[in-house]
C-alpha cells in the first residue's frame, strides 16, 4: 500500500485541473501531472522555484492580480481568491478559473493554487451574450419597422381617406412613396384585359414616358401581376424602367394591388441603390400595398353600391368541342341563343338556326357528345328554332358559376360572340379567367358600363324564373322563340304542345299561367 503522500499524489495526478503547492513564501513545492503537461514541464524542474519569481506581472492586467490574491491567502488576509482570465494562443482561444486556498497549518505547503479550464462555459457565456446583443439588435429593428410602418401607413392612409377616387387613391400613394428619402420613383399599372397588357395610370412624376408591360413578359411588374406575390429585383433591370423614372434604376420592388379576389393593379417603386429593399422594407411596402388594396376596393364598391349600372363583356370562343360552333361549322350557317330551361338534370338550351333543312341540324347535333338530344321545334321564314339538351350547357354553365349571366349568343362559323352580364361590384378578371380556364382561346372583345332600371334585368329575370315552373318556361320560350306571339302565327299551339309531348290544352294552360305570372310581374314590380 502506498503511503498518505504518495497516494495523495496520485490522486491529483488524475485530475484534469493544473494544481501547484506553494510554501509562504512562494516557492513551488508539488505540480501535478496536468500542471506539468499545460507548462511543458515534464520533468518537473518548476519544483523549488519561485512562483513569485518567475510571473511576469508586466505582463498583464490579470498577473499582478493573481501574485496578489495569492499572497492574501499565504498571509491569511482571505480564506479564498478566485479570478477568471483569459490565456489564448494563437490556435485557441482558452479561459481559465484561478482558485488559491490555504493549507492547513500542520501541512507541508502553505497554500494550493488551481487553474481550471472554463473555455467551454466561457464560451457558452460568450455566445449567449452575442445573442443577447443579436435579440436587442432585433428588437430595436423590429421596433424601427412598426413605427416606419405605422408612419408611413397613417400618413398614406391619412391622404388617402381624404380623396374621392379610384385614381386619386393611386395619385396619392404615388406621391407619398416619392417623397420618402429611399425611393427614386412609383407609379401603379393597371391591367387591360382585352390585350392583357399592364399600363401606367399614375406617375408620381410628370413624364411624357408611359409604360404598357404585356402580362406574360418577363418583367416584375409583369409576374407580381401573374403570382399576386411581391417581385423584387435588383441589378439587371430593364431600360423602360429607367426612362420611365428618367434616371438609372438600380433596383425594383413590384407590389401587386390585392383584395380579397380582386386585384387592382401593381403599385411599382424604383430606388437607385440595390440595397434598398430588403426584408424590413420589403414589409412596409407590402403592407402600404394591402392598405392601398383595400381603400380601393372600398371606393370601389361604395360607387358600385350607389350607381346603377352593370358590366357587360363581350367574349369571343373558337372553341371547336362547343357543339353550337362545331354545329355552325360544320352546316355553314348561324345561330342566334334563346335562352335555357332546366329539365331535371339536364338543361335545354334554344337556338334559332337559320337553315331551309332542319333534318342536318339535327343530325349533325345528335352526333355531338355533348348533346343528349335535340329536336326541331319550328320554322318561320328561314329561321328554325331548335332545342339542345345538355348536361353542362357550353360557356353557360361556367359563366353562371361566378355569378354572371349569359345575354346574347351569335354564333358563326368557327366562333361564337357572347355577351356576358354581371353585377358592377364583381370583379372582371376572375369571370374572364373563368372562361378562358375552361376554354383557353376565348378573346376579351370589349367591357362596357351601362345603367340599369331600378329593379335591374338580372333581378327581373330571377324573380320572373322564380315564380314559375320550368313547363310554364319552356311554353313561354318556345311560344316566342317560335313565332306562336306574331301575326300571323308562324306555329300553332298543337305543334309546340307536340313538341313539348303534352296535349294541347295542357300546353296552352302553362302558356296563360305564365303569361299572368310574366305579366304580374311587369305591371305590379318592374
Amino acid at each position: 500500500m502506498k503511503p498518505p503522500e504518495t497516494l495523495a499524489h496520485s490522486t491529483l495526478d488524475t485530475l484534469p485541473i493544473n494544481i501547484a503547492v506553494l510554501d509562504d513564501e512562494g516557492t513551488i513545492l508539488f505540480t501535478n501531472r496536468a500542471w506539468r503537461e499545460f507548462a511543458g514541464d515534464e520533468d518537473g524542474e518548476m519544483e523549488g522555484t519561485n512562483y513569485f519569481a518567475t510571473t511576469d506581472v508586466d505582463a498583464d492586467e490579470y498577473a499582478g492580480q493573481a501574485l496578489g490574491g495569492i499572497e492574501s491567502v499565504i498571509d491569511g488576509e482571505q480564506d479564498l481568491f478566485t479570478m477568471e482570465y483569459p490565456c489564448h494562443s494563437p490556435e485557441e482561444k482558452q479561459w481559465f478559473l484561478m482558485r488559491v486556498a490555504p493549507l492547513p497549518d500542520d501541512e507541508a505547503g502553505s497554500a494550493v493554487v488551481a487553474h481550471i479550464d472554463i473555455t467551454q462555459r466561457k464560451l457558452a457565456e460568450l455566445a449567449a451574450e452575442r445573442r443577447s446583443e443579436e435579440l436587442k439588435a432585433e428588437r430595436q429593428n423590429l421596433k424601427q419597422l412598426v413605427d416606419r410602418v405605422d408612419g408611413l401607413l397613417k400618413a398614406v392612409m391619412g391622404d388617402v381617406l381624404t380623396v374621392d377616387s379610384r385614381e386619386a387613391i393611386q395619385q396619392t400613394v404615388c406621391d407619398r412613396l416619392a417623397a420618402v428619402d429611399s425611393y427614386q420613383f412609383a407609379w401603379v399599372s393597371e391591367l387591360d384585359l382585352r390585350d392583357e397588357t399592364l399600363s401606367s395610370t399614375a406617375l408620381s412624376a410628370d413624364h411624357p414616358t408611359t409604360l404598357s408591360i404585356p402580362l406574360d413578359a418577363d418583367d416584375p411588374v409583369a409576374e407580381a401581376a401573374r403570382t399576386e406575390e411581391m417581385q423584387v429585383v435588383t441589378g439587371d433591370i430593364d431600360e423602360q424602367h429607367s426612362r420611365l423614372a428618367d434616371s438609372e434604376v438600380a433596383s425594383v420592388a413590384a407590389v401587386p394591388l390585392v383584395s380579397g379576389e380582386s386585384l387592382y393593379g401593381v403599385l411599382t417603386v424604383y430606388a437607385d441603390s440595390d440595397d434598398v429593399f430588403d426584408p424590413r422594407e420589403q414589409a412596409v411596402l407590402g403592407t402600404i400595398g394591402r392598405a392601398t388594396a383595400a381603400a380601393i376596393d372600398a371606393r370601389e364598391t361604395s360607387r358600385l353600391l350607389t350607381a346603377d349600372n352593370v358590366t357587360e363583356l363581350e367574349l369571343q370562343v373558337t372553341d371547336p368541342e362547343v357543339f353550337y360552333i362545331d354545329v355552325a361549322s360544320e352546316l355553314g350557317c348561324s345561330m342566334e341563343y334563346g335562352g335555357s330551361v332546366p329539365d331535371g338534370e339536364e338543361t335545354v338550351m334554344f337556338f334559332l338556326v337559320e337553315t331551309d333543312d332542319p333534318s342536318a341540324v339535327c343530325a349533325v347535333a345528335a352526333d355531338h357528345p355533348q348533346v343528349s338530344g335535340v329536336s326541331h321545334v319550328s320554322t318561320a321564314d328561314s329561321s328554325a328554332l331548335f332545342e339542345f339538351t345538355v348536361s353542362d350547357p357550353p360557356v353557360v354553365s361556367v359563366v353562371a358559376d361566378r355569378g354572371a349571366q349569359t345575354g346574347d349568343i351569335l354564333v358563326e362559323p368557327g366562333k361564337a360572340t357572347v355577351t356576358v352580364t354581371l353585377p358592377a361590384s364583381m370583379e372582371t378578371r376572375s369571370v374572364v379567367e373563368q372562361v378562358r380556364n375552361r376554354y383557353p382561346e376565348t378573346e376579351l372583345l370589349s367591357v362596357r358600363e351601362r345603367d340599369e332600371p331600378p329593379v335591374s334585368r338580372q333581378a327581373f329575370v330571377a324573380n320572373v324564373e322564380e315564380r314559375l315552373t320550368n313547363r310554364q318556361l319552356t311554353a313561354l320560350r318556345k311560344g316566342f322563340l317560335g313565332g306562336f306571339f306574331d301575326w300571323p302565327r308562324d306555329v300553332s299551339g298543337e305543334q309546340l304542345a307536340e313538341s313539348m309531348d303534352i296535349c294541347p290544352s295542357t300546353f296552352h294552360q302553362h302558356l296563360r299561367a305564365g303569361e299572368r305570372k310574366l305579366l304580374e310581374e311587369v305591371f305590379e314590380n318592374w
